[in-house]
């Protein structure tokens, strides 16, 4: 059979995407697990790595869903839209061995997962049972739960009912409506006091920062008197030529200066 080409330039952008997506992974939990600081990292750095793979795993699947247009296999028929990567299966062109079949092609499939990756999920999924009533899929597929006694060998007692699968389910999906429940719960308490505080006024700033003021701490505001009485000179030529004034009135003048200072600030 001819082959079809391939969208090399789309099949090379998942590449790219996805290497993008295993870095943002592995520096999340890098920063989380195996951060070198003793305390815990701030939240604002946690959010944001968090959120550029939140964009990255979007990005990626918005690519997945790619379509293009079809063109009708006789005249005025209708232009249909599929899926790019839909019909893509990975055939050898000519013929191979069994050995070469598994050396060449096999790897390229991979359809069985990582020992990291079965390893972690594994490890996921008993500590998610441990606290689990049905114990998940270690209940299921395990020995049923002994009958419980009272300590003296009396009684009758009924023997639990081995979890199945639905069980299971049920349980996750519980645990899925309580946990959107204090999501909801915790996000209603940070609006009401988002509310109630006000934190906007709070980091006003309403009062000019004195670099910003159209005076000079030294000569009063620009333009002012000490500049008209000079005739229009520079006020530093006005200092330099009555630069013999005693300590009495370099004191009143820092006083009135600081008198301007504090009346802009104010105003």
């Amino acid at each position: 059979l001819p082959a079809a080409p391939l969208p090399i330039a789309q099949l090379e952008s998942l590449k790219f995407k996805s290497a993008q997506i295993i870095e943002s992974t592995n520096a999340l939990a890098w920063i989380i697990k195996n951060n070198d600081s003793a305390a815990m990292p701030s939240w604002p750095d946690i959010l944001s790595k968090y959120n550029i793979l939140l964009s990255q795993t979007l990005s990626f699947s918005t690519a997945l869903l790619a379509t293009q247009s079809v063109r009708p296999t006789y005249i005025g028929g209708p232009t249909t839209q599929h899926n790019i990567y839909e019909r893509i299966a990975i055939h050898p062109k000519a013929s191979m061995t069994e050995q070469e079949l598994d050396t060449e092609a096999a790897p390229l499939l991979r359809n069985q997962q990582t020992l990291d990756v079965l390893k972690m999920e594994n490890d996921t999924v008993r500590r998610l049972a441990e606290h689990m009533s049905t114990r998940g899929s270690l209940g299921v597929l395990g020995a049923p739960p002994p009958a419980p006694t009272n300590g003296f060998g009396y009684g009758i007692h009924v023997q639990p009912k081995k979890p199945e699968y639905e069980d299971v389910l049920r349980e996750c999906a519980e645990i899925r409506d309580a946990h959107d429940q204090r999501v909801d719960r915790a996000v209603r308490a940070v609006t009401m006091l988002r509310e109630k505080f006000e934190w906007k006024q709070r980091v006003e700033v309403e009062v000019e920062e004195p670099e910003e003021l159209d005076w000079d701490p030294r000569f009063g505001r620009a333009g002012s008197t000490v500049a008209n009485d000079t005739g229009g000179a520079h006020p530093h030529d006005t200092i330099m030529e009555d630069g013999n004034h005693d300590e009495d009135e370099e004191s009143s003048d820092e006083d009135q200066d600081q008198a301007h200072i504090e009346g802009e600030l104010v105003n």
